[in-house]
């Protein structure tokens, strides 16, 4: 801090001058309807998340299923499981696995 000696009149004063930088910064979160529903669904079993699915599609007539030709051709399957075709892809192992 710096000070000034400035004449007025008859006497004199001392006026001090400073600098000062502020910064201040705020962070919220939104939960948007669409984020309270996904992390809704996330948390639902199977089985209560099927229910639901049917539901809403009982519901909302703007809902359509899906077909089961569309689909099933590029629907993924399920961890672990695989086709026939798959299975005949996948080279037999030689050696056992290392324990």
């Amino acid at each position: 801090m710096s000070k000034t000696r400035a004449n007025f009149g008859n006497g004199s004063c001392f006026m001090a001058l400073t600098q000062r930088l502020e910064f201040r910064h705020s962070q919220s979160l939104v939960m948007s309807p669409q984020l309270m529903q996904a992390i809704k669904l996330l948390q639902l079993s199977n089985l209560d998340l099927t229910r639901f699915v049917e539901e809403e599609l009982e519901c909302n007539p703007l809902l359509e299923r899906a077909s089961d030709d569309a689909a099933g051709a590029d629907a993924p399957t399920e961890v672990g499981q695989f086709s026939a075709e798959e299975m005949a892809e996948v080279p037999a192992r030689t050696s056992p696995m290392p324990p």
